[in-house]
């Protein structure tokens, strides 16, 4: 037996983060990332690990040397870490995976439980409502936009996405406020129709933990809050238990 498939038998799915310059909570969550190693045998990030993630090694800085070093030696020890790539996440699978992470997905990430399984997507793409984003969503990810971002200087590349970004952060403000729940339940239910037991989201940051309920067929809608804001994440034992934790692992009941 592998130590990948030793006696680390959870899942553990940590929300949006986003970790910035000078992060005072950087220590924090280096700190977190030491404490779940020996309990977890795949750590799965749900996106938007950092406020601006870019998948070029050059644009690397010092916050985000320290997490993708902290990664890399988690992953030689035996840690499998997946990551799904956020709103604020550009190419992170050519840049990252087999070195600070075995697997990159944009369009969801499934995970056996027993004889069922469980689905994770970002959910940036949960709300038809929200058709700015999904234009914008589809404008900076197009073949076009990153020839042009490849064409500007090195030095000025990362300034012109964060400009980017704090652009969008500043728009459309009514789809940032409340939680569409109704469209996420619709959201879900795709999945669950597919047949997972089990459907997680982050991108939204709050805390949910919804029964499914017709049209959709029977499952849970599970949706992580931001890290930095709560100090919980989602842990999926080897027995099937699906809880929301605190960082210090003392359970804190009911979602919010």
């Amino acid at each position: 037996m592998s130590q990948r498939d030793g006696d680390r038998k959870d899942l553990v799915f940590i929300g949006d983060v986003h970790l910035d310059r000078d992060d005072p909570e950087l220590e924090s969550f280096l700190g977190f990332l030491d404490g779940i190693e020996t309990t977890t045998r795949c750590l799965i990030f749900m996106g938007d690990l950092f406020n601006l993630w870019i998948g070029k090694r050059d644009l690397e800085q010092s916050h985000q040397k320290v997490v993708i070093a902290r990664l890399e030696r988690m992953r030689k020890r035996g840690l499998v870490i997946r990551y799904l790539e956020g709103n604020r996440d550009f190419q992170v699978r050519r840049a990252y995976m087999g070195t600070a992470l075995d697997d990159v997905a944009e369009w969801g990430i499934v995970e056996r439980l027993g004889s069922g399984s469980l689905f994770a997507i970002h959910g940036d793409l949960a709300n038809p409502r929200d058709r700015l984003y999904r234009v914008w969503r589809r404008m900076a990810r197009s073949r076009i936009a990153w020839g042009l971002f490849h064409a500007v200087p090195g030095s000025r590349r990362f300034h012109l996405a964060e400009a980017m970004e704090a652009r969008l952060r500043r728009a459309n403000r009514e789809f940032k406020e409340g939680f569409p729940e109704e469209e996420v339940r619709a959201y879900a239910g795709r999945f669950l129709r597919q047949g997972h037991d089990a459907v997680i989201l982050g991108h939204f940051h709050v805390e949910k933990d919804l029964e499914a309920r017709p049209p959709s067929p029977p499952g849970r809608v599970l949706v992580l809050p931001e890290w930095k804001g709560s100090r919980r994440y989602l842990r999926v034992t080897a027995a099937g238990e699906i809880r929301f934790e605190n960082v210090a692992g003392k359970m804190r009941g009911g979602a919010t």
